[in-house]
């Protein structure tokens, strides 16, 4: 008896595997234009990246230009900074305001120099 229960079970196993399966929807006109109309999206939306990629690099081109005028005005400010220092500078020198400053610079400087030799000796 267990035999044949255990037969009808594979039996039974066997022929409703079929019924499992589904069957297959054949491809049908509708699906087709939606193919189609899906294509045609796609390609639109890649020409909007494509023009969007045009206008960052629009974006990038411009940035670079920003960014050199400012090194320019950099460049510049520095300039004139150095060239007002210089003159500054030249101008006291010249009028002898700085005389005491190197004075004591370079008097301090002989004094120290004098005192290393006579404590080398």
């Amino acid at each position: 008896m267990r035999k044949y229960f255990v037969i009808l079970i594979l039996f039974l196993i066997i022929f409703s595997a079929n019924a499992v399966f589904p069957k297959e929807v054949p491809y049908t006109l509708e699906d087709r234009d939606r193919m189609i109309r899906l294509e045609i999206k796609i390609n639109e939306m890649d020409k909007r990246f494509e023009q969007i990629d045009k206008r960052f690099e629009q974006i990038d081109k411009r940035f670079e230009q920003v960014l050199t005028f400012l090194w320019i005005l950099t460049t510049i400010f520095i300039a004139i900074t150095t060239a007002t220092l210089g003159f500054a500078f030249w101008d006291r020198k010249r009028s002898n305001a700085l005389t005491p400053f190197f004075f004591i610079f370079f008097y301090t400087h002989s004094a120290i120099e004098c005192r290393l030799r006579y404590n080398s000796s």
